[in-house]
């Protein structure tokens, strides 16, 4: 297997070649990107994401696909109805951050990705963002409590995508296997064939820390994972906040079946 590896992550905003875009991903636990526009320019990003906006920039929020596609990012995906538009009428910058501490990778699409639902925050040049059924319904079933859908990145642009924690790379070939977390998965390439499969032995997932579901992965292609998703650390938080009897309690055991 490959070692993991990250491949134009944290710091890889600089205007590369090709690029019609200017975009910095500014270091830290909590990272933002800075995107530059020049007048007649365009960006789009997640509801809620923006931070901050500098100079002449218009901003407008859309339903994709009217009522029946923001319904079904919502309901199906987790996501909001709506994306936020923003046209630059003269020079200005937008910076955009994630919902959770973690990490910001700029990502050149010429094609398709398949993403977490909460992974996409923002992009520039001509991308079609849309719901996309799992493989398997156990994916979204049992699969760690990330829903029916992922999301499916279609076109020829620059994405920004985001993580909890930091990320890892993997470059699978063909016929090489990884298993995953349910709730590790940022990005796969469509290449990347993906079954989400019970773990053999109820008391080892119950008593062993992890998830009754893993994903099985078969390259070839890319595989990016994040090392800290959300619903771990939630996790976390809820147990504690119920006085540490979430871990170890019925309750516990109950929330171990739901992941």
């Amino acid at each position: 297997m490959d070692d993991p590896r990250e491949r134009g992550g944290r710091g890889a905003g600089d205007r590369a070649d090709g690029l019609a875009v200017e975009a910095q991903i500014r270091e830290g636990q909590a990272p933002a990107v800075v995107v530059s526009l020049q007048a007649g320019e365009q960006l789009t990003s997640e509801a809620g994401a923006m931070t901050f906006l500098s100079g002449d920039i218009a901003m407008e929020v859309e339903m994709p696909g009217g009522l029946g596609g923001g319904l079904k990012r919502k309901l199906l995906a987790g996501e909001s109805l709506f994306v936020t538009h923003y046209r630059a009428n003269g020079a200005g910058s937008i910076g955009l951050t994630g919902p959770f501490p973690g990490s910001i990778r700029q990502h050149e699409l010429d094609g398709e990705i398949i993403c977490e639902k909460h992974a996409y925050l923002g992009h520039f040049g001509d991308v079609a963002i849309e719901s996309a059924f799992a493989q398997k319904l156990g994916m979204g079933i049992h699969g760690g409590g990330e829903g029916f859908f992922l999301q499916r990145l279609k076109g020829k642009g620059t994405v920004w995508l985001h993580g909890g924690g930091d990320f890892l790379d993997f470059d699978l070939a063909a016929g090489q296997r990884l298993i995953v977390d349910t709730g590790c998965m940022v990005m796969v390439e469509p290449t990347v064939q993906y079954d989400v499969k019970l773990q053999g032995g109820v008391a080892k997932s119950l008593f062993g820390g992890e998830g009754l579901f893993l994903v099985h992965m078969t390259g070839p292609g890319h595989v990016t994972l994040q090392t800290l998703p959300f619903t771990r650390t939630a996790r976390r938080v809820l147990a504690a906040a119920g006085g540490g009897q979430g871990e170890s309690g019925v309750a516990g055991l109950v929330g171990k079946f739901l992941e």
